[in-house]
């Protein structure tokens, strides 16, 4: 049997979709809270079908409410649920809350103590409030993909630094309200989030005015990157100037340690070309394995460039417990990444997948109160709500 967890008896309301703010309930839904999924009558959020793993990433463990929102009868269950909840969650364009009703105005009248906490693109004041955002656009307007020299599709990085950031607000907020009374709310911006991934190379240039040149960056430090081993790239971390000793010992080439062409990191940056071309000739007859031994024996961090399959067979990943086990309908296995912390012992450890859409909805209604057999039976027939009926 799980054991009690502090956040037992915490519900949170998750009107979120994609994936910065469905990432943050996941991790108070992993810590015991009871988190319940307002999704689209149907087929339920739109992640679902158009990228299912990120809704199968980030939903595991929750309830689903399934509701039509643009029905007033439908915003209204929604406005009951959170009158006996304690976190609000939201992901939604500017406007929308408001729209139906669910802003925090209206719903913190209901219930004084509730805790109201979404992820925006921009911020909430300022002349870009109103716009929408995704991950790359804010990477190109915070500077990531200057400093990046492009874009980095598919991960999702802001968004899921923003989701690890709205968790940790909504731990304080309740933490807050828990020892003193008082109720905090919690904004969290994709913009904030991705400036603060930034934070010392933009404090370097608020000083000083010099920007991220990846370029001088791998110039100045010939011995840091990727090089080729025989059996595929591995990444150096040569930074100071024992790894370059230990590198010409490896490869062979001890005189390179003198040779005034490269005695020290200037001269080996003003000709950095010519050293990675020697450090991967040097490198190129080893395998990783081997060639990462030896580099770790002489003090030089490295590692190697891995694929996806190298990674989920990966002792030390395994030997973490990053990823958790579902078996699918099917008889098939996925592997889900969980949430970078781990507490110790695990008093609570995660077993339940993401819900079926609406899969909560007709016991929920009951929940809410007040609410008739008949009156359940003619919402559902109706379409503001969708679940299955017993």
């Amino acid at each position: 049997m799980t054991a009690a967890s502090a956040f037992s008896g915490i519900r949170v309301i998750d009107l979120s979709h994609g994936l910065a703010s469905p990432s943050a309930s996941r991790v108070l839904a992993v810590l015991g809270a009871e988190v319940i999924k307002i999704e689209m009558t149907g087929d339920g959020e739109f992640t679902r079908g158009i990228v299912p793993y990120v809704f199968r990433s980030h939903n595991r463990g929750k309830r689903s409410f399934a509701v039509d929102l643009k029905n007033p009868e439908g915003a209204e269950l929604v406005r009951r649920l959170a009158a006996k909840a304690d976190v609000f969650v939201h992901g939604q364009r500017p406007g929308f809350v408001e729209k139906v009703g669910l802003d925090r105005e209206t719903l913190t009248a209901l219930n004084p103590k509730l805790i109201y906490a979404f992820v925006c693109g921009f911020g909430t004041t300022g002349p870009w409030a109103q716009r929408r955002a995704i991950d790359m656009l804010i990477q190109a307007e915070s500077g990531l993909a200057a400093a990046q020299s492009g874009l980095l599709g598919n991960l999702s990085f802001v968004d899921t630094a923003a989701g690890l950031a709205l968790s940790n607000g909504i731990l304080a907020a309740l933490l807050e309200r828990a020892a003193t009374g008082r109720v905090q709310h919690v904004e969290v911006s994709l913009l904030d989030t991705a400036t603060y991934l930034q934070a010392a190379p933009l404090a370097e240039f608020s000083a000083t005015q010099v920007s991220i040149d990846q370029d001088s960056y791998w110039d100045r430090y010939a011995t840091v990157g990727l090089f080729d081993a025989a059996d595929g790239p591995v990444y150096v971390a040569g930074y100071w100037y024992k790894d370059w000793t230990a590198i010409c010992n490896i490869i062979r080439r001890p005189e390179l340690i003198t040779d005034p062409r490269y005695v020290d990191p200037k001269s080996r940056g003003a000709r950095a070309d010519d050293v990675r071309a020697i450090v991967n000739d040097g490198f190129r007859d080893r395998s990783r394995d081997s060639l990462l031994a030896a580099l770790e024996d002489n003090g030089v961090m490295a590692g190697a460039v891995r694929t996806y399959q190298e990674v989920l067979d990966s002792p030390q990943v395994k030997a973490n417990r990053g990823f958790v086990a579902d078996t699918d309908e099917r008889g098939g296995t996925t592997l889900f990444a969980r949430p970078p912390y781990r507490l110790v012992p695990d008093l609570h450890p995660e077993t339940q997948g993401p819900p079926d859409p609406g899969d909560a909805s007709v016991e929920l209604l009951r929940e809410i109160g007040g609410v008739p057999v008949d009156e359940i039976s003619r919402l559902v027939d109706a379409g503001v709500v969708s679940g299955k009926q017993e």
